[in-house]
């Protein structure tokens, strides 16, 4: 087995990306993550599958649109069985243990 890679996701529920210093807010200070962002990839054009955390989360970890795995509203839980990104990511050595 190769070397193991970390990946770091940040998600934040209602965080504009304007809102970091890093992308250009005028008054916002973010050092931690302008830092995180230099030395990292940082999406500024990005959009999510739903406005519910719940919903658009699961669409995250599985790569689908909310109509086809089904994780509706917040509170609905992703189907057992569901291929997500630790499905993926287990074979290369980078899913948790």
């Amino acid at each position: 087995m190769g070397r193991v890679r970390n990946i770091l996701f940040i998600m934040c529920d209602q965080l504009r990306y304007d809102y970091l210093s890093c992308n250009g807010h005028p008054h916002l200070d973010t050092p931690h993550i302008d830092g995180l962002a230099a030395k990292s990839v940082n999406f500024v054009n990005a959009f999510v599958q739903s406005p519910l955390c719940g919903p658009s989360r699961m669409s995250y970890l599985t790569g689908r649109y909310v109509h086809s795995h089904g994780a509706t509203w917040n509170g609905v839980p992703l189907s057992v069985g569901q291929t997500n990104i630790g499905d993926f990511m287990r074979p290369t050595g980078c899913a948790a243990r």
